[in-house]
């Protein structure tokens, strides 16, 4: 495989640095005030999933989750990581999570914020629909149709200033995702990540509950009370394990990161500090 690409930030010490995981759609700089609190203590490196490599693969190539697990395996290999603190937001938590469970020796510590823990039902039926099904799922049909081109930076902050999703995130980390997630190309502003890959990520949702309840490794998982990717039966549930700390944000939703980076940041350094010890 080729040498994955990836972003840095702050100086490379000795030490080994802070492994961010973006989310689905959401490409690293998205999350500017995170990665500003994470590089004041270590240097910050966050691999660039599939849908941000150039030329950018065929999103049919990805039949399930562990595939991105695997990439993020072969990215830690060839960089040489090893016993690295890790935070990821949502797909970014769930990929990193996976490739700790199969390289124990890749990652000591992850913070979880609102991982896509689905139940087992919900990522089975996403397997056996077929493709005309699947896109009248309402999650993939909305990826599916939304706008992928703009005339501006400030038409692009337009369009998202008014969705639902968005109204708890400020103007300020809402540029944040705007400079980050959409890139010139011509005369016209497009989404640096494909809307047909944000599509086929949620189309090729895998399970991995059961690996999350009985999981060793230290584990800081935050959820918003508003969350769509994790039920409040499975959080009670996932409490039980008592290597895992759980934390709930009652004002927050899935984009917890965007729309609370302080609160996150509250609980996240402690977290970190004390695994890079």
């Amino acid at each position: 495989m080729n040498q994955l690409p990836y972003k840095t930030w702050g100086e490379p010490l000795d030490e080994q640095p802070i492994y961010f995981a973006h989310a689905n759609a959401y490409p690293p700089g998205s999350y500017q005030p995170i990665i500003d609190a994470l590089k004041a203590k270590r240097q910050v490196v966050s691999y660039l999933q599939r849908p941000l490599w150039q030329p950018t693969p065929e999103p049919d190539s990805l039949k399930t989750w562990h595939q991105l697990a695997d990439d993020v395996i072969e990215f830690f290999d060839q960089n040489k990581l090893r016993d690295v603190v890790a935070v990821g937001h949502s797909l970014g938590s769930v990929t990193a999570f996976m490739a700790a469970q199969k390289r124990p020796d890749l990652i000591k510590a992850l913070v979880m914020i609102e991982p896509v823990a689905l139940p087992w039902f919900f990522c089975w039926l996403t397997r056996v629909f077929p493709r005309t099904v699947k896109k009248r799922v309402a999650i993939i049909n909305k990826a599916l149709n939304r706008p992928n081109r703009f005339e501006s930076q400030q038409a692009a902050f337009d369009f998202h200033r008014k969705p639902r999703a968005f109204k708890r995130i400020s103007d300020d980390n809402l540029w944040h995702y705007i400079n980050a997630g959409v890139t010139k190309k011509g005369d016209e502003y497009c989404l640096t990540y494909p809307r047909e890959w944000e599509a086929r990520v949620y189309a090729t949702a895998t399970y991995f509950r059961g690996q999350l309840l009985s999981s060793k490794l230290p584990v800081l998982g935050m959820r918003g009370v508003y969350s769509d990717t994790i039920d409040a039966g499975f959080w009670q549930k996932w409490q039980q394990n008592l290597n895992h700390k759980l934390v709930d944000f009652p004002e927050s939703g899935h984009l917890l990161p965007l729309e609370n980076p302080a609160g996150v940041i509250e609980h996240m350094l402690p977290f970190v500090e004390q695994h890079l010890l």
